[in-house]
């Protein structure tokens, strides 16, 4: 996508225009599932994440901000969804996959709440503009370009503050797939 849509520009009387939004993101999100999935998951699969995002969005359609990037919300979604399809058919993967991820969502994961609590008491530990970058990045779904802007920092700067962040956290907690 050349721009970054906000949920507002698909607004029709007071009723978000789905079919908009679904003609418009089609191809991003088929992207999205493509480069996440790396064919470990089969096409019908792949199907019903793209629908359930689109689903997702609709349901939620009047808890939404109304000027939420729709780029980072749908991208967030589909992330999230092909989590969920790999965590319900066993498959492994590594969080650091899904870059512009929320932690947030693994909350949702019964077994994770332990790792979640563990992983809010070391950031404890990090600056207050690391803890901002990781708010900004994982809980609000901002994308790196944006985060650099608000801050006033480069994006190297950010996207090497968050590697650095996710090494000393898995670091700290001694494990490997966070």
């Amino acid at each position: 996508m050349k721009e970054q849509k906000q949920l507002e520009d698909y607004y029709k009387n007071n009723e978000i225009d789905i079919d908009q939004v679904i003609e418009d993101f089609a191809p991003y999100i088929t992207t999205i599932i493509n480069n996440g999935t790396d064919n470990k998951i089969s096409f019908e699969d792949k199907e019903e994440i793209f629908s359930d995002t689109f689903f997702i969005v609709w349901k939620n359609r009047k808890r939404i901000q109304i000027d939420v990037s729709l780029n980072s919300y749908l991208a967030g979604i589909t992330r999230n969804l092909i989590k969920e399809k790999y965590r319900k058919s066993k498959i492994l993967y590594d969080i650091s996959d899904f870059e512009n991820d929320t932690l947030n969502s693994v909350n949702m994961y019964e077994g994770d709440r332990e790792l979640i609590f563990d992983i809010e008491q070391k950031m404890k530990g990090l600056k207050d503009v690391e803890i901002e970058i990781v708010k900004l990045f994982y809980y609000s779904s901002m994308s790196i370009k944006d985060i650099a802007k608000r801050l006033n920092i480069s994006e190297l700067n950010v996207k090497t503050r968050l590697h650095r962040i996710r090494k000393k956290i898995k670091k700290e907690l001694n494990i490997g797939g966070i």
